[in-house]
């Protein structure tokens, strides 16, 4: 079922539109997960989610695009910008794939070979985060 409009869904996931962003923390690492559509409704809410967990201090920050259908420019935009603040705060920062529509579109925009792609993570021990009423985990802090 896609979310109409935005808001918090009954697990906590931000939904803006047909997209839906889950953030995790892991032991070394925190995770953005999004599915939908990565366009231009769906931006705003993944480059606060993004900002917000560089704001937290991630050291490394994965972006799991591997669920989401649709990417269009503006959703490029933002992964660039997304990397670039993770450069300015010391994050790591690296993505999935996002299948063949996706890197396709990678692939169009000579992006392929410029952006650090991994394949899915196995799952590992996580904790969703709520990033969206000011309480990120138990103390705020960012996973050692």
């Amino acid at each position: 079922m896609r979310a109409r409009g935005a808001g918090i869904d009954p697990w906590g996931a931000m939904n803006q539109q047909s997209m839906t962003i889950r953030a995790y923390e892991e032991p070394s690492r925190y995770v953005l997960e999004l599915g939908g559509e990565l366009d231009m409704a769906g931006v705003p809410a993944f480059e606060a989610a993004a900002t917000r967990l560089c704001e937290l201090g991630a050291r490394e920050m994965l972006v799991d695009i591997s669920d989401v259908s649709f990417i269009d420019s503006t959703g490029i935009r933002a992964i660039l910008a997304i990397k670039a603040t993770c450069e300015r705060h010391s994050c790591e920062f690296t993505m999935t794939h996002a299948g063949e529509q996706g890197d396709r579109v990678f692939e169009l925009t000579r992006l392929l070979d410029h952006l650090p792609f991994r394949n899915r993570p196995a799952a590992r021990f996580r904790r969703e985060l709520d990033l969206w009423t000011g309480s990120a985990g138990a103390s705020g802090q960012a996973p050692a």
